[in-house]
């Protein structure tokens, strides 16, 4: 059992970035007996990578973070402000700070993942350009699948090519396995590939439902679908 943490907001000035806080997070996790399995930085759909200064020391500042608290996977958000679908000057300069950053995740052992309203081949051509293995996709089943692209295919071709760090499980407005999302199938492109990390349960709330009550259902789901013993 883990958590996906955030590396903060502009507000707080990431401040996942101060030990006190990342002290506060291994206390926690700790004490309740679950893992810190993935950061993220969503504020960069509000403050966009493709654009904003700033967040070229976010990115690389978690790096040193992740070592610190021995997470492998951060999730870089790429919607919103920050969409590069389509923005083919957006999806250069974000190819460009990739680059610069890669090695420095390389020697830490981490990997960017890249979660976005983009193809898997949209995807490839970035993890190309940047020419790096420490960049890879952050794969929404949800997202993907709202977006129209056959997402066994998508999972099946990028994962057999170790290019998906994370798994994003989620509907929107449904509860696990009562939306659009055919977790069946999910699973067996997930067998096919042979991944065994961390998915992250997102969104899957419905209209009028608590996020614990939500939570607490959909993680039966999972459970039943990916039983320890499997």
């Amino acid at each position: 059992d883990g958590v996906q943490v955030s590396l903060g907001t502009e507000a707080n000035n990431m401040h996942l970035r101060q030990p006190a806080v990342q002290q506060t997070y291994r206390d926690a996790a700790k004490q309740y007996g679950v893992e810190v399995s993935s950061l993220a930085i969503g504020e960069m759909n509000r403050v966009p990578y493709k654009s904003e200064p700033k967040t070229i020391g976010w990115v690389s500042d978690c790096i040193d973070v992740q070592k610190a608290m021995s997470v492998k996977v951060v999730l870089l958000a790429f919607f919103s402000k920050g969409d590069l679908k389509g923005d083919k000057a957006g999806t250069d300069e974000v190819v460009r700070r990739l680059k610069e950053v890669a090695p420095k995740a390389e020697k830490a052992g981490v990997i960017l993942g890249i979660e976005s309203w983009l193809s898997a081949e949209e995807h490839m051509d970035i993890i190309q350009r940047v020419g790096s293995p420490a960049v890879q996709v952050y794969y929404d089943v949800a997202n993907s699948t709202q977006m129209g692209y056959d997402i066994f295919k998508e999972i099946r071709w990028l994962g057999k090519q170790k290019l998906i760090c994370e798994f994003h499980m989620k509907e929107n407005g449904f509860l696990l396995g009562q939306g659009k999302v055919d977790l069946k199938q999910v699973r067996a492109a997930i067998d096919d590939i042979g991944y065994a990390g961390w998915m992250q349960i997102e969104g899957a709330v419905p209209k009028g439902a608590t996020m614990l009550d939500s939570y607490v259902a959909n993680l039966k789901v999972l459970r039943g679908l990916f039983p320890a013993t499997a």
